[in-house]
């Protein structure tokens, strides 16, 4: 039987593939979920695999947020401006 991770890790590895962005080796993720009851927010994080040490999750996490960073940055360099 596979983990929630396995799966994860599969679904988002054949999006990309079918996308044609290659190989999914690694994957961290921070997803914010909803609580159908109360409405609370909530995070989940995870990684695949599963046993990816703390400071490769870390960062994978910090690329992420360079990246989008320099994306913000170079839109506010060419004057346009985003709403969100």
């Amino acid at each position: 039987m596979s983990t929630p991770m396995e799966e994860l890790h599969k679904a988002v590895a054949d999006v990309m593939a079918a996308h044609g962005y290659g190989m999914v080796s690694r994957l961290a993720f921070v997803v914010e979920l909803v609580d159908e009851e109360t409405g609370d927010l909530g995070l989940l994080r995870g990684t695949s695999p599963s046993d990816m040490p703390v400071w490769s999750e870390l960062g994978l996490h910090t690329f992420a947020i360079a990246d989008i960073q320099a994306v913000v940055t170079a839109d506010r360099m060419t004057n346009n401006d985003e709403e969100d």
